[in-house]
């Protein structure tokens, strides 16, 4: 039995987005993976907001770019996985087609923004972030000489499969003081 908890919103963002890193390495279920990111997402772009932070891209930023008669629409259309995992009032009998891989960026924005607030980085939140741009390398640019590396090391990292990588990585990350 736990006993009461006194925690602040920036520990349950952490709490949330470190159990979801941990699901995710696991291969664990992709619904509770997006389900759980997304609570610490919106908790985490909520506590921004109030502090003046720059809106977050994945969910709000790039809505600046959207005519404003279809941002309703596309703003649906990002919230529909997360809100068909979470009600049933109107759509009880319906189905989804879901990405596993949206969650990805919610994960890694989260991960940032909460750095942003909180000046700590876990070593669950660089070992995400090293996954994500392991995986995408094409997404991201680097000096030449450091994209290199980058490049050959990412495919290294990636033949190792989630649970390899982090076992192999995460207590090499742990001992990394930045």
């Amino acid at each position: 039995m736990y006993k009461k908890l006194t925690i602040s919103k920036l520990d349950v963002v952490k709490r949330q987005l470190e159990t979801v890193i941990r699901l995710y390495f696991s291969n664990g279920d992709p619904v509770s993976i997006h389900t759980l990111t997304a609570a610490a997402y919106n908790v985490i772009r909520d506590i921004n907001d109030k502090r003046g932070g720059e809106p977050l891209l994945v969910k709000e930023q790039f809505l600046d770019y959207i005519k404003e008669d279809h941002k309703e629409e596309v703003r649906k259309k990002i919230n529909k996985a997360e809100n068909f995992f979470k009600h049933a009032i109107r759509d009880h009998d319906s189905t989804i087609v879901f990405n596993p891989d949206e969650s990805e960026m919610l994960i890694l924005e989260a991960c940032t923004t909460y750095f942003k607030l909180s000046g700590e980085f876990p070593p669950l939140f660089k070992l995400i972030q090293a996954w994500i741009i392991a995986n995408n390398p094409d997404l991201y640019t680097f000096p030449e000489e450091i994209g290199k590396i980058m490049l050959e090391g990412s495919r290294d990292a990636v033949s190792l499969g989630r649970e390899g990588y982090f076992n192999t990585y995460l207590p090499l990350i742990s001992r990394v003081n930045t």
